[in-house]
């Protein structure tokens, strides 16, 4: 989904690779007689219970059966498929809503050149509906600082071991690739349950802003850190949407959508370029 991290970085701003961590994990235990009428509730019960054991690989099953399952896109078998032995296939998703199973989400190649894979629905979304849950496991404060997670992390999830490696398809949220907020269409709230924020048809990419912090190469300020105070280079605000301007980085000359700018020497970010700088992890 996401390329390997970078600090190399040219012209005038710098990324931070401290903010974007994807986070999660787990394994459901079963409940017996559990039935669920719709998605959301689903994705409620199992995060609720993922906050006691983040250590197993989602297996989800209650007294009347299994709640999810993943098969081969593209092939009319509805066998289980093993995360081992089908780690760079095309995956479906499905559900079972109401003792019916549905098709959810799926990765295939992303939209975007050279992403890897993406996250597509399997059926149609309308704003508001609950697309899944971000799992992995528990990152602990010590890890964060020392940047000891993948490139898939979110907040103090993991879907990867200490070894970079993936461990499971978890519900695919870690898939899902970035895109500014023109296009950007899926939200995650507090507790990484992600949300669709536009009507969304089948096979139409999921893309969500990454927003990860962006910071000045010129500009410095003196910030405390864990109690000591350091020099550090200044972070860059959000403009106003819809902002136009000549960009500072890529030096265009041209007037551009700016989505970031310097709160000390007004250097602009534009569009282009935030979107190359968000990406370049």
């Amino acid at each position: 989904m996401k390329e390997r991290l970078s600090q190399k970085i040219v012209f005038q701003l710098t990324v931070s690779q401290s903010f974007f961590i994807f986070s999660l994990s787990a394994m459901v235990p079963s409940n017996r007689n559990k039935q669920f009428n719709s998605a959301k509730t689903l994705f409620r019960h199992i995060g609720k219970n993922v906050q006691r054991d983040r250590r197993y690989i989602v297996t989800y099953a209650t007294g009347k059966g299994r709640q999810l399952k993943y098969t081969e896109l593209g092939r009319s078998s509805t066998t289980d498929i093993s995360f081992t032995d089908k780690q760079d296939t095309e995956v479906q998703l499905s559900i079972k809503i109401n003792g019916r199973w549905k098709a959810w989400v799926h990765t295939k190649h992303s939209t975007i050149p050279n992403a890897g894979y993406g996250l597509f629905p399997s059926h149609k979304f309308m704003p508001g509906d609950n697309v899944g849950i971000f799992l992995g496991r528990k990152l602990r404060n010590h890890a964060i600082s020392n940047h000891q997670y993948s490139n898939y992390a979110m907040e103090d999830c993991d879907p990867c071991d200490r070894k970079g490696k993936m461990m499971h398809w978890y519900f695919m949220n870690q898939f899902i690739n970035h895109g500014n907020y023109t296009v950007a269409n899926i939200r995650f709230d507090p507790s990484l349950h992600s949300f669709c924020t536009k009507i969304l048809e089948k096979d139409n990419e999921f893309l969500m802003d990454y927003q990860r912090p962006i910071f000045c190469k010129s500009c410095h300020e003196y910030r405390k850190t864990v109690g000591l105070t350091k020099r550090k280079r200044v972070k860059t605000r959000k403009t106003r949407k819809g902002v136009t301007g000549k960009c500072s980085h890529c030096l265009s000359g041209t007037d551009k959508l700016i989505l970031r700018e310097c709160r000390k020497c007004q250097k602009k970010l534009c569009i282009d370029c935030y979107d190359k700088l968000q990406k370049s992890f």
